[in-house]
C-alpha cells in the first residue's frame, strides 16, 4: 500500500485492512476524498495562521498551533460525511449549511488579508470618526478636573494671602512663661516674645504647607491642560494600539459597498470556498457507493441480523 493511500486512510478514517480487499473503485474514491480534504487542510491552515498572526498577536509557534487546530476541525467535519454509512440526507444538509458559514468566515478572513492595505487606509477614516465621537466626552471629564483644581488653587491662594497679611500685622507672638515662686508654686505670666532673633510665627508653617500643596496642584493642573490639548492624539494612539477583527470587518464592508470590484472579488472567493467545502459532500452523495461502502454496509447488516437472532433465542 502506497504512502499516499496510507495517508488517505489516516485523514479520512478509512480502515486500511478493509480497503486492502477492495477494488480500484474504492482506491479512486479514497484518492478523491484525500485530495479534497488536503485542499481544505491547506486552505484552513493558511487561514488559521494568518488569523492568529493578525488578530490574536500570537508568536509564530502559537500561529502554528492555531493552524493545526483549524486543520483538525476541518478533518473531523469532513469525516462526518465520509464515514457515514449509506446516504444520510440530514447530515448532508447540515454540511451544506456549515459549508456556507465556513465560506463566509474564510472569505472574510482571507479578504481582510488580501485587501490589507486598503483596509488600513479605510481604518484611518474610521478611527478619525471614532476620535471625533469620543474626544468631546473625554474633554468634558478633563475640563471638570481642571475646573475643580482651579477652584482649589484659588481658594488656597486666598487662604495664604490672609495668613500672610496676618503674619505681617503680627510679626510677634505672646507666650506664657512659667514662673516658680518662693513657696514652690508655679504660675504663668504673660511676656512679650519680641527679641532680636525673630521667633517663627505658627502661621508660617501653615503657609509653607499650603505652598507645597499649591505647587503640587499647579503641576497637576498643567498635566490636565496638556491632556486636554493632546486628547485627540492620545485617543488615536489608543485606537491604533490594537487591531480588532470587527473593526477591520467594518472597514472591509465599507470598501465593498463603495467599490464594485472588491465586492465582485469577495463573491468569487466566497463561491470558490463553498464549492471547495462541498467537494466531499458531492463525492459522497453524487457517486454510486464503492465496494468499500458496500462492505461496511454488509458488515453492519450481518451484525444486525446476528443480534436479532440472539434476541430471538434469548
Amino acid at each position: 500500500m502506497s504512502p499516499w493511500i496510507k495517508f488517505g486512510c489516516i485523514i479520512t478514517g478509512w480502515n486500511s485492512k478493509i480497503l486492502a480487499n477492495c477494488t480500484e473503485s474504492s482506491y479512486k474514491a479514497l484518492k478523491k476524498y484525500t485530495s479534497s480534504m488536503l485542499i481544505l487542510m491547506i486552505l484552513w491552515a493558511f487561514t488559521g495562521y494568518c488569523f492568529a498572526d493578525r488578530y490574536v498577536g500570537a508568536p509564530w509557534w502559537g500561529c502554528v498551533i492555531v493552524s493545526i487546530i483549524f486543520v483538525v476541525i476541518v478533518i473531523q467535519i469532513e469525516r462526518q460525511i465520509i464515514l457515514t454509512v449509506g446516504k444520510n440526507r440530514g447530515v448532508g444538509v447540515i454540511r451544506v449549511l456549515l459549508a456556507i458559514i465556513m465560506a463566509v468566515l474564510g472569505s472574510t478572513i482571507i479578504d481582510q488579508i488580501i485587501f490589507g492595505d486598503d483596509v488600513d487606509k479605510e481604518m484611518i477614516d474610521i478611527r478619525t470618526e471614532e476620535v471625533n465621537r469620543i474626544a468631546p466626552a473625554r474633554q468634558i471629564v478633563i475640563q471638570a478636573e481642571i475646573d475643580r483644581l482651579s477652584f482649589a488653587i484659588d481658594s488656597l491662594d486666598k487662604v495664604n494671602m490672609q495668613l500672610n497679611e496676618e503674619i505681617a500685622q503680627r510679626p510677634t507672638v505672646m507666650t506664657e512663661v512659667p514662673v516658680v515662686r518662693k513657696d514652690g508654686s508655679v504660675t504663668k505670666e504673660k511676656s512679650n516674645s519680641i527679641t532680636r532673633i525673630p521667633i517663627e510665627n505658627p502661621r508660617l508653617k501653615q503657609v509653607l504647607s499650603n505652598e507645597k500643596n499649591l505647587e503640587y496642584m499647579r503641576k497637576l493642573l498643567d498635566e490636565y491642560n496638556n491632556k486636554k490639548l493632546n486628547v485627540a492624539a492620545e485617543l488615536k494612539k489608543e485606537l491604533e494600539a490594537k487591531t480588532g477583527f470587527l473593526e477591520e470587518l467594518r472597514a472591509l464592508i465599507r470598501i465593498m459597498s463603495n467599490n464594485t470590484i472588491a465586492l465582485v472579488f469577495y463573491i468569487l472567493l466566497f463561491l470558490f470556498l463553498i464549492f471547495l467545502e462541498l467537494l466531499v459532500v458531492m463525492s459522497k452523495f453524487g457517486d454510486k457507493p464503492c465496494d468499500y461502502d458496500l462492505i461496511v454496509q454488509h458488515q453492519l447488516a450481518v451484525k444486525e441480523e446476528s443480534l436479532k437472532d440472539l434476541v430471538k433465542r434469548g
